[in-house]
């Protein structure tokens, strides 16, 4: 490219096919090396050279087990603290050889740290016996056929093997869930099924016998799948709400004094489906305050939050994007948060100075099954919940219509404003 001044080149290069990865061989760089990484905690470069003295060639082959003869040898040099710190540190780096196999094999790093996560040194050999549970790591149904097919890996699947028609089910259901759906049916798999066996035959065949417990649960009177960890979220979600949903009728003179005088504080008169919609909040431990824009949601929420904060309750107010969180705290007065900050700060538990608590989150059609799961397992069971939003707007982006689905069950108070 020419500037006027000079000439700069471009050049572009080609991702390589594999990486090479190795602990260091030779004593200067083991030292080196163990004495400069953080996960060897309490051993200097010192300590490092002492320990090469004393294993030296053997010292790959010593770290290779833990056992009280070695850790009887390394006394002498180390605290029983850093011994351990030295062998997790060595079990860490010694998966870099599994990584190269993996490398070699075309899989992913990303999914090789979360394998490495899971299986540890016994990764390979996993992936081995069963090449397709790298489906579950994230790895693509296609690529993981071609891992088998390919003339470096000895392990060959044959085409209708249970394992490979559960492992094309799993990926199916998984394309669901990235739609939204938490539960889908054979007429939905259907056609990623062909797509990816390629044969009408293997599809039924999957459908009969690649059915893994593990991953997805088969509800055979009704014909649906459901991906167990969707199923174990909904399932505990669906719990909290239908304990907090059993607590009615708890506006008592305390708190019904406390809305007067947050309804006295307001600049104008309150419509009369607006009171309904705060006495609802105040009487029951879970509600809903559902409408179009500009129907009083804010309103209402701002009333029945003074009345909460008046009888001693600690408000929790939250958003998914910092932006609406600001303009809920511009809104209700209250301070706010993101859902993530609050999921990142300690959970909510009610404590002698603090005992009563209560969870506010607006804009709730956005919130999907993960993160209503997350919510439900950051707060104490006793905390009560007040959703707000329009259950027709703006869906979320993972899976399940969580505000929706309340609205549609009827089985928690929801007042509808217009």
């Amino acid at each position: 490219m020419d500037t006027g001044d000079y000439e700069m080149e471009q050049h572009t290069y080609d991702s390589p096919e594999s990486i090479q990865c190795s602990l260091p061989e030779n004593g200067e760089q083991l030292i080196r090396f163990i004495g400069k990484e953080k996960d060897f905690k309490g051993i200097g470069e010192g300590k490092a050279r002492a320990l090469w003295d004393e294993l030296g060639e053997d010292f790959h082959k010593v770290l290779q087990d833990d056992t009280p003869k070695t850790r009887k040898r390394l006394r002498k040099l180390l605290s029983d603290d850093s011994i351990s710190a030295l062998f997790e540190g060595y079990k860490k780096y010694k998966n870099l050889s599994h990584c190269n196999w993996m490398s070699n094999h075309k899989i992913p790093a990303s999914i090789q740290q979360r394998l490495l996560k899971h299986h540890g040194e016994n990764s390979v050999r996993a992936i081995k016996q069963n090449p397709y549970l790298l489906i579950g790591f994230g790895m693509k149904f296609e690529d993981i056929d071609l891992l088998v097919q390919s003339n470096q890996f000895k392990n060959k699947l044959i085409n209708n093997d249970p394992k490979r028609l559960s492992a094309a089910l799993e990926f199916s259901i998984r394309k669901e869930v990235e739609k939204g759906h938490t539960y889908t049916s054979q007429e939905s798999l259907r056609p990623s099924l062909l797509k990816l066996l390629k044969d009408t035959e293997l599809v039924s065949l999957a459908f009969r016998k690649g059915y893994d417990k593990a991953q997805y649960i088969l509800h055979p009177e009704t014909g649906t799948y459901h991906p167990t960890a969707q199923l174990l979220m909904e399932s505990v979600v669906a719990k909290r709400l239908k304990l907090l949903a059993s607590k009615t009728e708890l506006l008592d003179d305390r708190a019904k004094a406390a809305y007067d005088s947050a309804k006295n504080e307001l600049p104008y008169e309150i419509l009369q489906k607006q009171e309904v919609a705060v006495v609802t909040c105040l009487d029951n431990a879970v509600s809903c305050i559902t409408g179009g824009a500009g129907t009083g949601k804010t309103t209402v929420l701002r009333t029945a939050l003074k009345a909460y904060h008046q009888i001693g309750f600690e408000v929790h107010a939250v958003a998914l994007s910092g932006r609406a969180a600001m303009r809920l705290h511009e809104s209700i007065g209250f301070f706010t948060s993101t859902i993530a900050k609050l999921l990142r700060d300690e959970p909510i538990e009610p404590s002698q100075e603090k005992p009563n608590h209560l969870l506010v989150i607006d804009e709730a059609s956005m919130i999907d099954i993960p993160t209503m799961y997350r919510l439900v397992n950051h707060i104490h069971p006793s905390v009560r919940i007040i959703f707000t939003g329009d259950p027709d707007q703006l869906p979320p982006i993972g899976c399940g219509k969580v505000l929706a689905d309340i609205v549609s069950s009827q089985s928690i108070a929801n007042t509808e404003l217009d």
